[in-house]
């Protein structure tokens, strides 16, 4: 596994492109940017990264994304941005390469309203139960994950998408990669295992290839959420592996 480049700082130039090659601005422990390095890597499409420090962004960043956020992919003079769009981007970019979402328009339908309560209900719970303080969001979280829970075991399949990892597991996973670090149900654990059918996915999760070429520890998590967002926010001096 290569590991990350350096975020690029206010002061550093804009690399050229490479003629062909999808570039994804990123950073890599954005769990929004981590959607679409999932995909990319999940279809094995080639392209480069080219982090960027969320905190001092380059003055050319703003040309990219006017919201200044990742993920944003570019390539041939076009360019995109916002997770979920970009990600269906690259799949319907390349979509006889590992194909990642049901052929079936009813099925598509199902697993966007789940990413819809994912990001309605799911992600903001989770942020709000940080560290377990807010027992309220804790356990608005607990009902989220249940729900979830349900859903897997209704559609009697390893992954949600099927018998492998699909669109819709790699748009949901970056939380549950989170939840440990994150400490919403006590520092270090993960999700409930009272959650007979989610708990088993996340451990079929943990051994995808594309989620392991994503991955952080859990240390390095944590230690990187010491400084987000203060005055001594770090990008680089936390080691990761990728």
């Amino acid at each position: 596994m290569a590991p990350s480049p350096p975020h690029l700082n206010s002061g550093d130039a804009l690399p050229p492109l490479k003629p062909g090659v999808i570039r994804l601005y990123s950073m890599k422990f954005c769990p929004f940017a981590e959607r679409a390095r999932l995909v990319l890597n999940a279809k094995n499409i080639e392209h480069e990264v080219i982090n960027v420090n969320l905190w001092e962004k380059p003055t050319w960043f703003a040309d990219k994304n006017p919201n200044q956020q990742v993920p944003i992919v570019e390539h041939d003079g076009k360019i995109v941005y916002e997770s979920l769009i970009v990600s269906a981007y690259l799949e319907e970019l390349y979509p006889d390469k590992h194909p990642l979402v049901p052929k079936d328009p009813y099925s598509r339908a199902k697993d966007a309203m789940l990413i819809e309560f994912h990001g309605g209900k799911v992600i903001p719970n989770f942020f709000g139960a940080k560290d377990g303080v807010n027992e309220e969001k804790v356990e608005a979280l607990k009902g989220d994950l249940a729900k979830l829970d349900q859903d897997l075991k209704e559609r009697g399949t390893d992954f949600f998408y099927g018998s492998q990892p699909g669109y819709l597991d790699y748009m949901i996973w970056p939380i549950f990669a989170r939840v440990p670090s994150h400490g919403c149900f006590g520092a270090g654990q993960g999700i409930p295992k009272s959650l007979k059918v989610l708990a088993p996915w996340v451990e079929r999760m943990m051994k995808d290839k594309a989620v392991q070429s994503t991955i952080h520890p859990d240390s390095a998590y944590t230690e990187f959420n010491k400084y987000y967002r203060k005055d001594a926010t770090i990008f680089d001096r936390v080691e990761t592996p990728n």
